[in-house]
């Protein structure tokens, strides 16, 4: 739903969870031809939300791991020393925006790995154990994330799932060239 206010939709309300948007919170249609890692670095749910309202033509970058997947890696490796020093320096606010951006990398490199937009941020609603490819008691471990991202001891369970998602990707990758180069 295209709110008034210069080119923003309304975010679904399957988004509208804490701590990543609130009621009415409303988020900016980027201009064709933007870079795939700026629009993933402003908005990581970008493509997702889109899916979800259906408003316009969506590209599906799910469908396109061997280029999406290595940049939300790449940009979670790039915010992680930040969020450490969040967390040394206390009660940052520029630390909260850096937790829950790292937090939706996170999940929409679960959800793309998986060949699959994301449909929700409830997590009760991820079906997560449907998914293939998931770390170890990814669902617990996530609700534990969500319910208290400021707390040191969530920083360090996101840097270990974010590090189970990249080894199942190499995995993932090294199978798929291992069946490309078998078939040849």
């Amino acid at each position: 739903m295209l709110n008034n206010k210069n080119d923003e939709f309304l975010v679904p309300e399957s988004f509208l969870i804490q701590p990543f948007f609130d009621i009415d919170s409303t988020f900016a249609v980027f201009q064709d031809g933007l870079e795939f890692a700026t629009i993933i670095k402003k908005e990581p749910l970008y493509y997702d939300m889109l899916q979800v309202i259906k408003s316009q033509l969506v590209e599906e970058p799910w469908r396109n791991l061997d280029k999406t997947i290595p940049i939300i890696l790449k940009q979670w490796k790039e915010l992680k020393p930040e969020v450490y020093e969040g967390y040394k320096k206390r009660g940052s606010t520029q630390n909260k925006s850096v937790i829950i951006q790292s937090l939706s990398l996170f999940i929409v490199c679960l959800f793309w790995m998986n060949e699959s937009s994301v449909p929700t941020l409830k997590v009760k609603n991820m079906r997560i154990s449907e998914l293939q490819i998931t770390p170890i008691n990814c669902e617990e471990r996530l609700t534990f994330v969500l319910s208290n991202p400021m707390k040191y001891h969530s920083f360090v369970q996101l840097d270990q799932l974010f590090a189970e998602l990249e080894k199942s990707y190499f995995k993932k990758q090294a199978i798929k060239k291992l069946k490309r180069d078998y078939s040849s």
